[in-house]
């Protein structure tokens, strides 16, 4: 069965609005001009966090399953936009960091190739159009 997922978002002003999930968590999206505030990330900002998100709590679910509690967790998302409208990510770059107890970086990358390559949505959608690269690293 297919699931439906929905979301709302009403503007606020400017390029600002705020979007709100099922659960009634509301959060600010806004886009300005580089060097003026904004009330939160941009769309394409989004897409980032949404990938190293879904991809991180893959990884992390894996190493547990595993029986490797990980201690400490970060990932860094770079993306390269093309300079032709729409601009789109062509490259994205994602770099894993953890700690925890008996990790190793044969572990860490078995998890994030297994997220990569088979249960991250987001990345699974973001590869029809960018190139997906990544490495990870044991915190020390």
């Amino acid at each position: 069965m297919k699931k439906k997922i929905y979301v709302k978002l009403r503007h606020v002003e400017g390029l600002h609005f705020m979007a709100e999930n099922e659960a009634g968590i509301v959060f600010d999206i806004d886009s300005k001009p580089s060097g003026e505030p904004v009330a939160g990330p941009s769309p394409t900002e989004l897409v980032l966090q949404a990938a190293g998100g879904c991809s991180s709590m893959d990884v992390v679910f894996i190493l547990r399953k595993r029986k490797i509690e990980v201690e400490r967790f970060e990932v860094e998302v770079e993306g390269i936009k093309r300079e032709e409208h729409p601009r789109i990510y062509q490259t994205i770059n994602l770099t894993y960091r953890a700690k925890g107890d008996g990790l190793t970086v044969a572990e860490l990358e078995r998890a994030v190739g297994l997220s990569i390559d088979k249960y991250c949505s987001v990345v699974g959608m973001l590869k029809a159009a960018a190139e997906i690269n990544w490495k990870c690293e044991l915190i020390k």
